[in-house]
């Protein structure tokens, strides 16, 4: 189903959502601006009975216990102005799955369609409308802006800023190191928000039950979060202002020559043994067992902290692990190409999330060579053990999981253009093992996967080569084919794997699937739904 799409300048945007917000010439502080949304959207947005695609958000995903992203065909039964979301009545699904008849969705979820039943509406008023609305709630307003003093104008004092911004972003104006930055610290601020919202609501339930016995644990949390929040606040004001970002853009590219300078004096790569502490002798055993393993040219340092030694070690270094569960914050300096080796038993050697950070996934790689091998990734909260970003990632002999198991949850995604070689690996009670998208490449080996909801997904134009792996016991399907080239003119396929001899970028050879809920293959017509490049900026 088609939808409509706006693709606007910086001076549409700018004097579009001024006249919006400031139209009166009134002093118009945080804690107004969704009430000038109200008054807007009351004149333009048709009140009832047109036809939407409806994005579903990953918590409610997570809710419902399906995919993320799904989405759906809703009609609007009723729009809360004030509220700024809607009534929907869900008319149609894809998948086979539960979802209420209908459901209260924010506005900004809902993507109006071309056809409507009803011809008399105005839909390019009502999707323009929701267009200036989602653009401004997902790129401009900031979760910590309700906070602001109400003396102060919102409006004159972030509007533009944040406009500039996002463009300045998405022409690159921004170097990509920044960009990473900005996204990590909105995307965290997000997610914080939500975090602290779910928690207020189990405190206020708690007081209820309990008496006003409030949890200390959640109260700590609450604290700390609201703390980071603030944190993340500073942060921004600083990289918001286009001076500053300039500055560290100095900054950064002479460090960068620096670096440069010393690689090209020095061609010996560095190693780390990240040693959580032990008696004298296993220390020796396990130091004998490295040398074994390693060049014995490689200058070689021993550390007590992986997060520290990440963020300290330079690209295409060589960590070994000892064994322990090892708390980090992402791959550090070797997202960009390096080895992290457990030296124990994989089932003892654990990756996961310090804290309560929060990001896409525990390990994002970008580099042109990546080694991850004999390690438990656990992703914990997160919504992706590893993704595979640019250039070659080997994952050999791991072990990919959930120990809290949700249907969102992802073990490794594959990126366009991104390369990913896995041998021996087992994932482990995750939603969807593996994700492919168009123009990834993956080489996997004597992998396993068990207690999952799906195996894997995997879009047109994207290549799999997979030998004597087992595919068994999904909730749903083996692996699922979102494709628009082999589908004529049925919805859907389901079948064996005989369905993908048809496929030539998917090529299976001893592998093994059985006992799945659903099937072992699902060739499944991709949604027309897709977010423009342009709008993700200050995405994910």
């Amino acid at each position: 189903m088609e939808i409509y799409t706006f693709d606007k300048s910086l001076q549409e945007r700018l004097v579009e959502l001024t006249e919006i917000l400031s139209s009166r010439g009134e002093i118009v502080p945080a804690s107004q601006i969704q009430a000038e949304w109200s008054y807007h959207i009351e004149l333009v947005l048709e009140p009832v009975g047109w036809q939407a695609l409806w994005r579903i958000p990953r918590l409610v995903c997570e809710d419902f216990h399906i995919h993320y992203p799904t989405i759906v065909v809703v009609e609007v039964e009723q729009v809360d102005f004030c509220d700024l979301s809607a009534l929907v009545k869900i008319t149609a699904v894809q998948d086979e799955i539960q979802l209420p008849e209908k459901y209260d969705v924010a506005l900004i979820e809902l993507y109006p369609t071309h056809n409507q039943e009803n011809t008399a509406l105005d839909m390019v008023g009502t999707a323009s409308c929701l267009d200036q609305l989602r653009f401004f709630y997902k790129y401009l307003w900031m979760p910590w802006d309700i906070d602001d003093d109400d003396n102060v104008d919102w409006v004159s004092v972030h509007l533009e800023t944040r406009i500039r911004l996002f463009f300045d972003m998405k022409r690159l104006v921004v170097s990509k190191e920044t960009s990473d930055i900005i996204r990590g610290l909105v995307r965290e601020g997000r997610e914080i928000e939500e975090k602290i919202s779910r928690l207020e609501d189990t405190i206020s339930e708690g007081e209820e039950s309990e008496n006003d016995i409030v949890d200390g644990g959640t109260a700590c949390q609450l604290m700390k979060l609201h703390f980071r929040l603030q944190q993340i606040k500073r942060e921004m004001e600083v990289l918001e202002n286009p001076a500053m970002r300039e500055i560290l853009t100095n900054q950064n590219s002479s460090l960068d020559d620096k670096i440069e300078k010393r690689k090209s004096t020095e061609t010996c790569k560095e190693g780390y043994f990240v040693w959580l502490g032990g008696t004298l002798e296993e220390m020796k055993a396990k130091i004998n067992k490295v040398q074994a393993s390693l060049s014995p040219e490689l200058f070689f340092k021993i550390s007590g902290s992986l997060l520290e030694t990440l963020h300290t070690c330079d690209t295409g270094d060589v960590i070994i692990v000892g064994k322990g569960t090892h708390r980090i914050k992402g791959a550090g300096r070797l997202e960009d190409g390096g080895t992290i080796r457990g030296i124990d038993s994989l089932e003892h050697t654990i990756l996961n999330m310090k804290d309560t950070e929060t990001a896409p996934s525990l390990l994002d790689f970008s580099g042109s060579e990546v080694l991850l091998e004999n390690i438990t990734v656990d992703v914990g909260d997160l919504r992706a053990a590893v993704i595979v970003r640019v250039g070659t990632t080997k994952i050999i002999n791991c072990k990919i999981c959930a120990l809290n198991q949700s249907m969102v949850k992802l073990g490794v995604v594959v990126l366009p253009d991104a390369k990913l070689i896995i041998e021996n690996t087992l994932f482990d009670s995750l939603g969807t093992g593996l994700v492919i998208y168009s123009n990834g490449e993956v080489f996997m080996n004597n992998c396993n996967f068990t207690n999952c909801a799906e195996g894997i997904q995997i879009h047109d134009n994207a290549k799999l080569t997979a030998k004597n792996c087992s595919l068994t016991h999904f909730k749903e399907y083996a692996i699922r084919l979102e494709t628009q080239k082999y589908l004529n003119d049925t919805k859907r396929k389901c079948g064996s794997l005989e369905l993908l001899e048809k496929v030539p970028e998917i090529s299976l050879y001893g592998c093994k699937s059985e006992g799945n809920g659903k099937g072992d293959v699902i060739l499944k017509q991709t949604t027309s739904f897709v977010l423009r490049k342009q709008d993700e900026s200050m995405e994910t």
